[in-house]
């Protein structure tokens, strides 16, 4: 390419840069989808400019990225085939139109950059992109006040609601009722779920991240204990474990981890001084460097003798744990997993936002929902990009590939087929695999939700019966105010399903929360003034 080509091209880089870096720059750790300047190698610097909406499977929504013969990264010089997301618009009519790439780049042509269509509404979704040990902060809150409260359900909305002075199950059992509305905790169960498909985390979990005096005893993340288990009524079982597990499963004494109750304290509980093969008697493990050295156990081969060794560690945490840790472990997503997490990104969202396919894509990837992380584990059910193979060749073929351009132009993308192929990303079998990270990216499969049903309940309102006057609205159908805004036919599953879920519980979240009868502190703090029940 020669070098008034790579002039105008970084010109037209700078554009496109302008347009989307804002929205892309918290992508740029998570690999994946840095289509513009993926495959480039413009010399221009890296272009994070892929926050837009792109052409991706109806159900999946998986990307179909372009595989195109393409100029290589600067490093490794040439032509190659390379993987380029497709940005789509809407046309006048509602159809959904591609914009065309330049020449031999997965950049976009210069004259449909004004109708780019960009993932600029975030909202408060953008809280996504902080810190792990954040998320996990806030998580840890909800865990905190859910072994505070009596009582777990869900509320009209379907966000969790807790109970707190509960006596007996009635029409209103508790005497307070607090709904986990934060944005930033929703977002926090949000991951959990979608990681896990439930909330029950492992109690011996060590916290990393807590500070405070050294000298004070090991800290645990905050975690649901036996007892808590019987809080979840109905509504929100699937956030406790699948597959009919019960607190006695997960608290299982005999087939949680054995250890050897050594000479040193028949107590049954494991002690740091046991077991290990005392030479010299003295309680301590002896490492020679005073005396003969003590043979152990060494777990994780590490050539120290660690608090934690000489027992069967089942989830290498090293500690002797009494709870049973598949109880904590990653689960495959249902349905109700599904839905719990549409309501939960509905309520770490603006109240006026929407949510779409693009959206959750994207928010996923910030999230890091397919990977392991520092503390959590992947979704355990993912699918691969897609790529779009327009070129004909049953078996791929390094010399059966398009012309690479003349020095001196035109610049003219090659002849590929009408026809073309949608093929799944395979590490040993996708040409140039390991060159992009756009085509190695994993996706959530959204298969596991099959029947998202639109169910509300009614609700109590303020509403105005005229210009000047609010009067109480009783049992008001949430169904019929969701419906109205959002359309009475609607997707129930695969990645359109949630996001119908997502975009309903929006609307009934805005609706009660602009709504909502505020409490009457006169009869809060001075009970003659009112009817008592």
């Amino acid at each position: 390419m020669n070098i008034n080509a790579k002039i105008y091209r970084c010109l037209i880089l700078s554009a496109i840069t302008a347009l989307a870096l804002p929205l892309a720059a918290g992508a740029q750790e998570h690999g994946g989808g840095g289509g513009h300047g993926g495959g480039g190698g413009g010399g221009c610097g890296d272009v994070f400019g892929d926050l837009v909406h792109i052409l991706r499977d109806n159900h999946t929504g998986q990307p179909i990225l372009a595989q195109r013969w393409i100029e290589l990264p600067a490093e490794l010089q040439g032509f190659g085939w390379g993987y380029c997301p497709v940005a789509v618009y809407r046309d006048e009519n509602g159809g959904q139109q591609e914009i065309p790439f330049i020449p031999y780049t997965c950049d976009l042509d210069p004259d449909f950059l004004d109708r780019v269509e960009e993932v600029d509404y975030f909202g408060r979704l953008n809280g996504g992109r902080t810190k792990e040990r954040n998320h996990r902060m806030h998580f840890n809150e909800v865990i905190s006040n859910i072994k505070q409260a009596d009582l777990v359900r869900r509320e009209a909305t379907g966000r969790l609601e807790l109970g707190f002075g509960c006596k007996d199950i009635g029409k209103n059992p508790c005497d307070e009722w607090a709904t986990i509305d934060s944005p930033m905790e929703s977002m926090a169960l949000y991951v959990r779920i979608m990681k896990y498909g439930h909330i029950a985390t492992d109690p011996y979990e060590i916290d990393t991240w807590a500070h405070g005096d050294p000298k004070l005893s090991t800290k645990f993340h905050p975690a649901l204990g036996e007892e808590d288990w019987a809080k979840f009524d109905g509504s929100v079982e699937n956030l406790l474990p699948n597959d009919g597990k019960k607190p006695e499963d997960c608290w299982n004494y005999d087939a949680a981890e054995y250890f050897e109750d050594g000479t040193v304290l028949e107590n049954g509980r494991w002690d740091p001084a046991e077991p290990f093969f005392d030479i010299d008697g003295d309680g301590v493990r002896d490492d020679g460097t005073d005396g003969m050295p003590e043979p152990f156990t060494d777990l994780n081969s590490n050539g120290v003798w660690d608090e934690a060794e000489y027992f069967i560690d089942t989830n290498g945490n090293g500690v002797a744990d009494e709870f049973v840790f598949v109880c904590a472990d990653a689960e495959d997503l249902g349905n109700d997993d599904f839905v719990s997490g549409a309501i939960n990104l509905a309520a770490a969202a603006n109240k006026t936002g929407f949510v779409t396919i693009d959206l959750v894509q994207y928010l996923n990837r910030i999230l890091k929902i397919t990977k392991n992380t520092e503390v959590t584990v992947a979704t355990t059910q993912t699918l691969p990009a897609l790529y779009r193979d327009c070129w004909s060749s049953d078996d791929f073929d390094p010399d059966n590939h398009p012309a690479d351009p003349p020095e001196d132009g035109p610049f003219i993308d090659p002849e590929y087929d009408t026809e073309c192929s949608i093929e799944p990303a395979v590490e040993f079998s996708t040409p140039n695999w390991e060159m992009y990270p756009e085509i190695q990216e994993l996706f959530v499969d959204f298969s596991g939700l099959t029947n998202y049903k639109r169910e509300f309940e009614k609700v109590n309102v303020i509403l105005n019966s005229s210009d000047t006057t609010w009067l109480l609205a009783e049992k008001q159908p949430l169904n019929d105010w969701v419906q109205l805004v959002n359309g009475g036919k609607y997707q129930d599953k695969d990645i359109d399903g949630f996001v119908t879920a997502g975009n309903d519980v929006l609307r009934a979240i805005e609706y009660v929360h602009n709504y909502d009868p505020p409490v009457n502190l006169y009869c809060t703090y001075n009970t003659t003034e009112c009817d008592v029940e």
